[in-house]
């Protein structure tokens, strides 16, 4: 196990910014190395003299724009968080913007606000206890897409036909676009009064021109290697993936939530498995390795990431979703949606999602042993809802293969 500084870094040529921040943070300053630099050199400086975890930029600066700054930081410093505080919402952010920063947080920010931001930060971090997976994600700009997809989105985007409708439903299909989209919606750059957990919503909101815009001109979608698809069954992924987000709107509707409350289980559903993309198309050697060792062992996949990496696709999909500003929600379900211990009835949420995950997985003939029991929604629910959600799944997954 390995320890971090919990160090921050504050970018920002207003000397009276910086003041405010070192007042508003002084409780803080047992818990965390606060550092303040007012340009992108002495910034850089500082970071060859005392290791930072998370770097907090405005995005003016004397001599050299924030945007420059975090490119530089990922270059040189890839495991360091990078925040862009944005004082106006833009339509479209620029290249530099949308490939180098991890969140954009709006200025002025309210203090708890910012804590908020900061503490979950150095939560995700802890939780995923492997330094380099930190830093392989954190590098991370973009995620590629099936390439069937991704031809078909880059053919609406240049269609003239093409209806926000049409591109919403291409997003919605598809992992790496939806997470880059959530991504960009939700950042303070679009200047929306809340969060966003449909990709179609985003998609309606942000526009054919801006997605347009996102797609073709900034190069924020990207396609998989075909090799890398055959090999590790990403196209089955892709769907186990939909059929499991279908599947948490179905119980949740049985539960009575409305559209609202289950966008964001249907959300997390759909990028559950999000950890295994960025490790299929990170680090595709060692991947294999443990996708062979699983086969060889008869141990769920799940299982043999954890004995060789200290955590699971879970945590790693979860710890770019948080990274990225999504819905924290959905973060926190797509971290649990292997843990049955972590389950309960009062976090509807994150319980649909393992138990669509489990539903779905129980029914597999492929699955052997007891890891995927339905046991455990019988200590969680009433024997009438584990029956109902049962029903509800068969039913579903027949109506899918049909």
């Amino acid at each position: 196990m390995y320890t971090e500084t919990h160090a921050i870094l504050f970018v920002d040529s207003d000397s009276n910014q910086l003041r405010s921040l070192r007042r508003n943070l002084r409780e803080f300053r047992d818990k965390w190395q606060l550092h303040f630099a007012e340009d992108a050199q002495q910034a850089l400086e500082l970071m060859q003299q005392a290791a930072v975890d998370i770097v907090v930029s405005e995005t003016q600066l004397s001599g050299m724009p924030g945007s420059e700054l975090l490119k530089q930081v990922q270059l040189h410093y890839p495991s360091a968080t990078r925040l862009l505080f944005s004082g106006q919402a833009m339509r479209t952010p620029s290249q530099e913007v949308v490939n180098h920063a991890h969140q954009f947080i709006a200025k002025p920010c309210e203090r708890d606000r910012l804590i908020d931001i900061l503490q979950r930060v150095f939560h995700l971090r802890s939780r995923l206890n492997n330094p380099a997976l930190e830093e392989m994600i954190s590098s991370m700009g973009t995620l590629p897409s099936l390439p069937s997809t991704y031809q078909e989105m880059i053919t609406a985007l240049r269609s003239e036909s093409a209806t926000v409708k049409d591109i919403g439903s291409i997003v919605a299909q598809d992992i790496g676009m939806s997470t880059k989209i959530l991504q960009l919606v939700n950042s303070a750059f679009f200047g929306l009064p809340r969060q966003i957990a449909s990709p179609e919503h985003a998609v309606s909101l942000l526009g054919i021109e801006t997605v347009t815009n996102l797609a073709l001109a900034l190069g924020v979608f990207s396609q998989l290697d075909p090799d890398v698809i055959d090999e590790f069954k990403l196209e089955q992924l892709w769907h186990h993936s939909m059929i499991v987000s279908g599947l948490v709107q179905h119980l949740a509707k049985a539960s009575e939530l409305d559209q609202q409350q289950y966008q964001i289980p249907m959300l997390a559903g759909l990028l559950h498995d999000l950890g295994k993309l960025v490790l299929a198309t990170q680090d595709r050697e060692e991947y294999r390795r443990i996708v062979q060792q699983a086969a060889d062992d008869g141990i769920p996949l799940y299982e043999a990431e954890s004995e060789s990496l200290w955590c699971n696709h879970a945590t790693i999909g979860a710890f770019l979703m948080g990274l990225w500003g999504l819905p924290y929600s959905a973060v926190e379900a797509v971290a649990l949606h292997h843990s049955a211990e972590r389950q309960s009835s009062e976090r509807l949420d994150c319980l649909l999602v393992y138990a669509a995950n489990l539903l779905v997985e129980s029914l597999n003939p492929s699955q052997q042993g007891d890891y995927y029991s339905t046991d455990i929604l019988e200590a969680l629910l009433t024997p009438d809802v584990v029956k109902k959600w049962k029903a509800i799944t068969l039913e579903y997954l027949d109506g899918q293969a049909a």
